[in-house]
């Protein structure tokens, strides 16, 4: 379904929110430095921007956040920088490191996501900036940490995929050990990462608020993907680990349906969805016995769905109370029941036309944490901050610009 056609005809209402929630969020006054790019440290600052924190974005001047691509902006960039404001400052220069400095002293939280020596090399590293602000909450994201023999080695989140054995434990979990691994589109560990750092942040938060003191939190993309796969790591300690539980989708007439049987009493509600109560007295499928025997318990499933459509199969499943969803596609959430209920996208718009991205998700009860509406052009609010937070006057901003300082 067409973008055009869902902002149109659905509902992005959003009028009743203000009835009943305040319109301070969660995170009003918190001042955020993100000199992060990409995924993995947007994410987690749009997020902080999302609960009401103010976002200022530094980027490069010229090119700033890659995600940007040819155009300036995309949606991608969008999504990941939605609601925080842009100033573009040039690092290699001493004078645009001093201005970075000055920015953050009146900082509660960096983040930044380059290669670890990087922040160092511009005299913004945590050692040195605690100095300016002592009660800083200053967060790394890399791809191994920083610290141990790999901090200097490249990571994009395929990389970490690899590194951390999620794909080998991916791979074998589809049955088959020895395939090649997966080829990745969908980059995990970055979401993952800001999400980590999102959540560490607000623990040094409130750490702060009892101490006083700031905190330097060192995530690593690599052990958020570790994070992943417990069982596994735990498998691989046995010398005769257990066979390994997987949840396989079922086929249907029209495609596939998902199915969960984790406890007896889904096990139950699936023999009534099935008409078939002899399947709970089979020795092959009794709890502990069933993960050996998971094809032939598939068949017999297979056996009743294949006759179904997806729709209809979900829906019996449903009725009886057995954990189950049809496979959506992207374009099938724009109008998906459960995400129009919940407002669980914001609109934008830009020289192509109407597009959503999606709100955080989590809402809160007491105040409307939807995703700004805005994403800032490159550089697009670099005078409005100089003035607003240094101070600067006009003759002292043009001269910045003179020597290609900031943009």
């Amino acid at each position: 379904m067409r973008i055009s056609g869902i902002i149109n005809s659905v509902i992005y209402d959003q009028s009743c929110i203000g009835d009943t929630m305040d319109s301070e969020k969660p995170l009003s006054g918190l001042k955020v430095l993100d000199f992060s790019a990409v995924y993995a440290g947007p994410i987690c600052a749009r997020l902080l921007s999302d609960c009401g924190a103010e976002v200022i974005k530094i980027e490069t001047p010229g090119t700033g956040d890659v995600t940007r691509g040819p155009r300036g902006t995309s949606r991608v960039f969008a999504h990941f920088n939605a609601g925080k404001r842009s100033i573009a400052i040039d690092l290699k220069q001493e004078t645009g490191q001093s201005l970075a400095k000055n920015l953050i002293s009146d900082a509660d939280v960096v983040i930044e996501n380059f290669r670890p020596g990087v922040m160092e090399q511009f005299g913004l590293d945590y050692t040195t900036i605690k100095n300016v602000r002592p009660d800083l909450i200053y967060c790394s994201i890399s791809g191994f940490g920083q610290t141990g023999p790999y901090v200097q080695r490249a990571a994009y989140a395929p990389i970490a995929h690899a590194a951390s054995g999620f794909d080998f434990a991916h791979t074998a979990s589809q049955g088959e050990p020895d395939a090649r691994p997966p080829i990745w589109g969908i980059m995990i560990a970055d979401m993952l990462t800001g999400a980590y750092a999102f959540g560490a942040i607000q623990a040094a938060l409130i750490g702060r608020g009892k101490s006083g003191r700031g905190e330097h939190i060192d995530v690593s993309m690599m052990e958020s993907m570790m994070m992943l796969i417990p069982g596994q790591i735990q498998a691989a300690q046995l010398e005769n680990p257990p066979a390994a539980g997987g949840f396989r989708p079922i086929t249907v007439k029209d495609g596939f349906v998902m199915v969960c049987i984790v406890s007896q009493k889904n096990m139950r509600c699936l023999c009534e969805a099935m008409d078939r109560p002899d399947i709970l007295a089979d020795k092959r499928f009794l709890r502990g016995e069933r993960y050996k025997n998971m094809q032939a318990f598939i068949d017999e499933i297979e056996s009743w769905s294949s006759s179904l459509s997806a729709l209809e199969c979900e829906k019996r499943l449903n009725e009886s109370g057995v954990p189950c969803s049809i496979y959506n596609a992207p374009d099938d959430l724009f109008a998906h029941p459960q995400i129009l209920a919940r407002n669980s996208f914001t609109e934008l718009e830009d020289d192509l036309g109407m597009f959503v991205i999606q709100n955080a998700p989590f809402q809160f009860s007491g105040s409307d944490i939807s995703t700004a509406s805005a994403s800032p052009l490159l550089g697009e609010h670099t005078d409005e901050l100089l003035r607003e937070k240094l101070s600067l006057d006009e003759a002292e901003i043009g001269l910045l610009h003179k020597q290609e300082v900031v943009y």
